[in-house]
């Protein structure tokens, strides 16, 4: 209970799209460590790349941290974030897996989190050549997986990315209740 409460303070603020944009990332962050572990279960050959995308897990959880300090900067970096994250995660497991799916919840952050739309509109702009770089990435990926392999985490990949937009609806629209 006292993790929860003190993970709930660390993405308070007194914005509701600057709250919004900390509890998905808090999200994001924390669930850093257990996708290369759902990898690892399914295709135990791909887990030793899954492991590099943690990578991305401190950057997801300085955001709150940030918006303190920068409150434009921190909502821009979520999307941003999670948009490099796509592109290192097609790098290394290929676009083959479905990962590049996890532009579009990037896509409606980036339209979700803003009142300004020239931020809005050129976080849109850069999520669409994110998503299509790696639909037509021309590098072979590091994992080089097997097309059974690649289409178990197409799956994994889509489910995780429904989920999260399943979080972020839910999170907005709890936003919109308290207003």
């Amino acid at each position: 209970m006292r993790a929860l409460a003190a993970l709930r303070a660390y993405g308070a603020h007194a914005d509701p799209s600057t709250r919004i944009a900390n509890t998905i990332a808090l999200l994001v962050g924390l669930n850093g460590p257990f996708y290369p572990a759902y990898v690892w279960f399914l295709v135990p050959e791909a887990g030793p790349y899954a492991l590099a995308t943690m990578a991305m897990s401190p950057a997801f959880l300085a955001i709150p941290w940030l918006s303190r300090r920068r409150v434009t900067a921190a909502r821009a970096a979520l999307p941003i974030a999670g948009l490099l994250n796509t592109v290192w995660a097609a790098a290394l497991l290929g676009p083959a897996t479905g990962v590049g799916a996890f532009a579009y919840p990037c896509l409606a952050l980036a339209l979700l989190c803003w009142r300004e739309p020239w931020l809005m509109l050129m976080l849109l702009g850069a999520g669409l050549v994110a998503q299509q770089a790696v639909l037509h990435m021309p590098v072979v990926p590091l994992a080089g997986l097997a097309v059974t392999s690649q289409s178990l985490l197409e799956s994994l990949n889509v489910t995780s990315v429904g989920a999260l937009m399943a979080f972020a609806a839910i999170t907005i629209a709890r936003e919109m209740r308290a207003a």
